[in-house]
């Protein structure tokens, strides 16, 4: 991460943590060469700020498996972009994701459930170890607040991909604690609501640029209200954050207090938000943080590196010999036609996000579910172009995780559900890019959503909140393809799987080594 993480390889030990915990007596008394166990760290602010940067780091990471960034990954599965690549057999497994046919053996599932928890561990791990830490009561509880804040960033992606995951809020030291068995849903999203709400207060009322990308004040509210709106959507029921009620005043309050008190701005060029130039900028609520400083080169550890495998992903697969090495992307999560066809015609942010092939300079290769669209908002760029390390494993483009028009258009909709204005939060999004008014109506802010946050992995998930007669709707698709496309038409069909709900099949890897325990989700 560009500020709070300088050096990944230094925290490194900070994962293998748990492997400590057993008795040297098992390994001949021989002494550890690394003289920094967990016996005696957690002891300094610089050991408390290590385990937090640990946290912070597993937000960069990918599938573990492989190459594919949460946000793309949640476009595949929408209606927004296909799998693409080089070929039928260059990424089944995402393949799969794209076509909803997803094994229960899908590495990449598998993957993201590993990451994810991991994530947990050492948020659980910190938030254990706090009290014992030599430091000011107002440093533990600001480290406290951003460990909860992280964990709750954990949980959502991964209830909301998997739905019936362990609840697990601490450490599990003895083998007998390791097989947990799965929360009801709503359990999961309720720790996640009182993690935010206890965060909230212990957390900095500034930008991330001055905060130098640590987690504000504000992106904990926005995430909050993200966890409402889709709570509510898809099981029609309130948070309940410990003894506190989130419905939706409460998180349009919170949303409110963003919009009025952060300094938080839209910025005047739409486009200007994922240029490098724009990274923390004022319309950044919250970022995960990437960078090219400390160049990396293991292509068996991608994880080591601070890059952003989403650019080079996503960036087409220009092959002339003239080009540049940085515009040679691997043309994945091609955008389809239904997004483009999606943006007005007058609509700026259409050219800001969708990059037409008819742009490009030079040969195109022109891949698997080839759409002759491409993600302009995260490719590889001149702007991003890494100056050392391998190419594709260190690009530095910051992924903007909530911007101020997401947040707008939050408060819109939950204005429309408890009875407020919200008419002036859509304008606001609108006349940005110098378009008229539309009304306030639930299905115009939809739209507004796809479009504003088009390609940046929020797509799928307003999909689901909306039912699944919406999202079955939206994503199957039989027979239809732009002018562009290029490939064999059952290449660009897809069929929705209801039975699903929508949700991720559990690892069967970790079905089989829970002796049982966990149990498949529905229609799988």
């Amino acid at each position: 991460m560009r500020y709070i993480i300088k050096n990944t390889a230094r925290i490194a030990f900070v994962a293998t943590l748990a492997l400590s915990t057993t008795s040297c007596d098992d390994f001949l008394d021989l002494q550890p060469k690394d003289a920094r166990v967990e016996s005696n760290f957690y002891q300094t602010e610089a050991d408390a700020l290590e385990a937090l940067i640990s946290i912070y780091d597993v937000l960069q990471w990918n599938t573990v498996v492989g190459f594919h960034p949460t946000p793309m990954f949640m476009d595949i599965a929408s209606d927004d972009a296909f799998a693409g690549g080089a070929s039928r057999t260059d990424a089944p497994n995402i393949i799969e994701v794209d076509m909803h046919n997803i094994r229960v053996a899908n590495p990449e599932i598998q993957g993201m459930w590993k990451k994810h928890f991991i994530g947990v561990y050492r948020a659980n791990l910190l938030l254990e170890k706090i009290e014992g830490v030599t430091a000011s009561q107002e440093f533990k509880d600001r480290v406290t607040a951003e460990a909860k804040f992280l964990r709750a960033h954990f949980y959502l992606d991964l209830v909301r991909m998997y739905e019936n995951v362990p609840l697990v809020l601490n450490t599990l030291v003895n083998p007998g604690e390791y097989n947990q068995p799965q929360a009801a849903p709503q359990d999961v999203y309720n720790q996640i609501a009182q993690d935010l709400e206890e965060a909230i207060p212990n957390l900095p009322e500034s930008t991330l640029r001055t905060n130098q990308g640590r987690v504000t004040k504000w992106a904990a509210k926005a995430l909050l209200a993200r966890t409402y709106l889709f709570y509510n959507g898809v099981y029609n029921a309130q948070l309940k954050a410990g003894s506190t009620t989130v419905d939706a005043a409460r998180a349009l309050n919170h949303l409110k207090d963003i919009i009025d008190k952060s300094g938080h701005i839209l910025l005047a060029d739409y486009a200007d938000n994922f240029k490098k130039s724009g990274e923390y900028s004022l319309e950044s609520v919250w970022e995960i943080s990437y960078s090219d400083k400390n160049p990396w080169w293991d292509w068996g550890y991608i994880q080591g590196g601070e890059g952003n495998m989403q650019p080079q992903m996503q960036g087409p697969r220009v092959v002339s010999p003239a080009v540049e090495s940085y515009e040679r992307g691997w043309s994945f999560a091609t955008a389809s036609q239904t997004l483009y066809n999606a943006f007005e015609t007058n609509d700026l942010r259409r050219d800001a996000t969708i990059l037409d092939q008819t742009e490009l300079n030079g040969e195109l290769d022109k891949g698997y579910q080839h759409t002759g669209y491409f993600s302009q908002k995260y490719t590889t760029s001149k702007d991003y172009a890494p100056g050392a390390g391998q190419l594709e494993l260190n690009w530095g483009n910051n992924y903007r995780s909530v911007r101020l028009s997401d947040v707008l258009l939050m408060a819109a909709e939950l204005a429309v559900k408890s009875g407020g204005d919200a008419q002036q939060y859509l304008d606001m999004v609108r006349s940005r890019v110098g378009l008229t008014p539309v009304p306030a109506t639930l299905d115009n802010i939809y739209k507004e959503r796809r479009v504003e946050l088009a390609l940046e992995g929020h797509r799928y998930w307003d999909l689901l909140r909306q039912g699944l007669n919406v999202t079955d709707q939206k994503i199957t698709v039989n027979g239809a393809r732009g002018p562009l496309y290029v490939g064999d038409q059952v290449d660009f069909n897809v069929t929705f799987k209801p039975a699903t709900k929508g949700f991720f099949p559990i690892p069967q890897s970790e079905i089989a080594i829970s002796n049982g325990i966990l149990k498949q989700n529905a229609g799988y």
